[in-house]
């Protein structure tokens, strides 16, 4: 059964597919990520409310200290900003969870794995 991405339950889906983050082996690297741009690319006022959910799995994912990872996190937290009105602004309550893992990786200097 196929169901358009704009009808599936953002609060189920999109933080199943931010959890998958943490994958490092394909082919589930690829299918978080492609699930994750797609939700954010067709989400537009379902992404908002979801935004509590998401901060465990991206904190999981930058906790690894993997440098992919840590690559690929970035790109979907830009993507999620871009996403919709009024996601960075929602994000802000929530600095204090994600600035000190970012402020570990600006200190290492390319030691990381």
């Amino acid at each position: 059964m196929e169901v358009e991405i704009e009808k599936l339950d953002y609060h189920y889906y999109l933080p199943l597919f931010f959890d998958g983050l943490c994958e490092m082996t394909f082919p589930c690297e690829f299918f978080a990520r492609q699930g994750i741009h797609d939700m954010l690319e067709h989400g537009g006022n379902k992404i908002l409310p979801v935004i509590p959910q998401l901060i465990i799995p991206i904190k999981n994912a930058l906790s690894l200290r993997n440098r992919q990872v840590l690559c690929i996190t970035l790109k979907v937290l830009q993507h999620l900003v871009l996403s919709a009105d009024m996601v960075g602004e929602a994000l802000v309550p929530y600095y204090r969870q994600l600035l000190p893992i970012f402020n570990i990786f600006k200190n290492m200097n390319g030691e990381l794995s």
